[in-house]
């Protein structure tokens, strides 16, 4: 019986959205193709939020910013994220497109939430791992690891929205082999994809 193929990441960081220190976009990995990870920092260790690829670390994750300061994204409360608690601020305009009206509403929210939205933007550690295949199978995989954490460490969840679309079809016998040197949360070493 052949061996399975397997692919291994190697997460590095964490990097942050912003600052001096290790950011994403002044990194040596800001143009590499790979799966990225957003996690918080608790007590226990780094809990997934949630898990994406890109074929471009550093732009992908300008995209991210905007989505987020724009208030597309949901916005966790950072204090209450680091210690592994679910708080949701703001829902995010994907979640909700219909109910928010544009006639100046959307500027009262933004007064209301955006020290919150640095906060969350703050509290962000961000790990990477360089991988060099195509689009398809690097969705697979960020799928294959969202649906471990999701299926196989429910206690370690709670900062992964139930709402994260998980993309992926079954690899019979393919293995995905993680090298992380932090303790990241619901991350196995080793995940049949």
């Amino acid at each position: 019986m052949p061996l399975p193929n397997t692919i291994t990441l190697d997460f590095v960081g964490p990097y942050k959205f912003w600052g001096e220190n290790k950011s994403v976009y002044s990194d040596d990995n800001k143009n590499l193709p790979g799966i990225y990870l957003w996690t918080f920092k608790t007590d226990k260790g780094y809990m997934i939020h949630y898990v994406g690829q890109t074929t471009n670390f550093a732009e992908r994750h300008k995209t991210h910013l905007v989505n987020i300061l724009g208030l597309s994204y949901g916005i966790f409360d950072a204090d209450e994220a680091q210690r592994g608690i679910q708080k949701i601020i703001w829902k995010g305009l994907w979640r909700d497109k219909k109910s928010l009206s544009f006639n100046g509403e959307l500027k009262t929210v933004y007064s209301s939430i955006h020290s919150d939205t640095i906060k969350y933007i703050d509290s962000i550690d961000i790990f990477f791992a360089e991988l060099e295949e195509s689009n398809n199978l690097r969705t697979h995989v960020e799928g294959s690891i969202g649906w471990n954490l999701r299926n196989n460490h429910k206690e370690f969840k709670a900062l992964y929205p139930d709402d994260n679309h998980i993309g992926m079809s079954r690899l019979l016998g393919w293995k995905l082999r993680i090298l992380n040197s932090s303790d990241i949360l619901g991350l196995d070493n080793e995940i049949d994809i």
